[in-house]
């Protein structure tokens, strides 16, 4: 069976839901094509910044009535003595099992339709638009594309980026004590040759997420207990956070992402093909603001869509707007993943301000109109 549409998103995240609240409130035809059939979890810090949040209000989703859990401060620990700042901003903390799903909601009460549980496995370029070629057997023929996958790519449309790194995620039941540390805070904490940010979620979970080096992660077991082992024998903070914490699955889950920061190259728009979210950049986890860019790239779309403005404009305009913190905020990923650039890290966060001025160089900040 094929069906025709104007607008096909691929990737049903916040980038692609984003794209499809923005283009059916404009009255664009738009169909959504998402691999899951219903809510899910997806590897991901679950940090909510104050740019965030004003792009989903912007959205109609509101994230403080999901359940989202405020943060007011960062904790940086494990370089010898932990470092505590007030945030520049108040920001919230909510499960993408959540998140998504209302983004996703939001999307077809605006009219978007939504295709679900069907993963498109290749795409073609026709001379006036495009062929998706889906896993159930049906293909979807479009004047325009955006790709919003993620981190996964689509034969036909992919790019090339770096590999090296692991991003892996755990939900737990922390202890008591852990409950009452974690309150208004996110930390991060060096371990293993990465990071990882542990942080409240809605109904007293903790979202623990970190990135390792793929290498690393090769040499570790399967399933919890390993990668638990692991962190306990290189961080002694965690070692502490982890400490009667109650895991939520069986395994970790685990996606593959470039080292630092990326930004896709300005050829990749040749194809004529709109790329948000993680298709367009991908910032270092620690910064919080993967969903930012999701959400700033989704509005840049739109507002082109509308003035009529082809994807190689477009994409001039996001790495505009986007490149700049990606490019700081992988200088400081570059530095973490360094002995000597640890140290220099560890003086700096002595110094007043250090921390809060990081956060707001790495921010990502939509100059779509509001």
């Amino acid at each position: 069976m094929t069906r025709s549409v104007d607008i096909a998103i691929v990737g049903g995240g916040p980038a692609g839901a984003a794209a499809a609240i923005g283009l059916a409130a404009a009255g664009r035809e738009v169909l959504l094509v998402e691999r899951t059939e219903g809510p899910h979890h997806k590897v991901c810090g679950e940090f909510l910044s104050v740019e965030t949040c004003d792009e989903l209000a912007r959205l109609g989703v509101d994230a403080r009535a999901l359940g989202s859990v405020p943060i007011d401060t960062l904790s940086l620990r494990g370089q010898g003595r932990d470092r505590t700042v007030a945030l520049p901003f108040r920001a919230l903390s909510l499960s993408r099992y959540r998140l998504d799903e209302a983004l996703l909601e939001r999307a077809a009460e605006r009219g978007a339709r939504l295709a679900r549980g069907t993963d498109v496995r290749a795409v073609d370029r026709l001379d006036n638009g495009w062929r998706l070629q889906c896993s159930d057997g049906a293909v979807v023929e479009c004047r325009h594309l955006v790709l919003a996958t993620g981190k996964r790519t689509v034969r036909g449309a992919g790019d090339a980026r770096d590999r090296s790194m692991v991003g892996l995620k755990m939900h737990l039941r922390p202890s008591a004590h852990t409950a009452r540390a974690l309150a208004g805070r996110v930390e991060l904490c060096m371990a293993g040759g990465g990071y990882a940010g542990l942080e409240l979620v809605e109904n007293g979970i903790a979202n623990l997420c970190l990135l390792l080096p793929r290498a690393v992660v090769a040499g570790l077991d399967p399933g919890w207990a390993s990668l638990r082992d692991f962190l306990i024998a290189r961080s002694a903070c965690l070692g502490e956070r982890l400490d009667g914490a109650e895991p939520r699955w069986a395994r970790p889950m685990a996606v593959v992402c470039p080292v630092g920061g990326h930004v896709g190259p300005a050829a990749a728009a040749s194809d004529g093909a709109f790329r948000i979210g993680d298709r367009l950049a991908h910032i270092p986890p620690f910064t919080g603001d993967g969903i930012a860019i999701a959400l700033c790239s989704a509005a840049l779309a739109v507002e082109h869509f509308q003035a009529g403005a082809d994807a190689a404009a477009y994409a001039a305009a996001a790495r505009r707007t986007i490149a700049p913190p990606v490019r700081r905020a992988g200088a400081v990923s570059w530095l973490v993943g360094r002995t000597a650039g640890r140290a220099i890290l560890s003086l700096a966060a002595r110094m007043p301000g250090v921390l809060s001025a990081i956060a707001r160089e790495t921010r990502i900040v939509s100059r779509a109109p509001r």
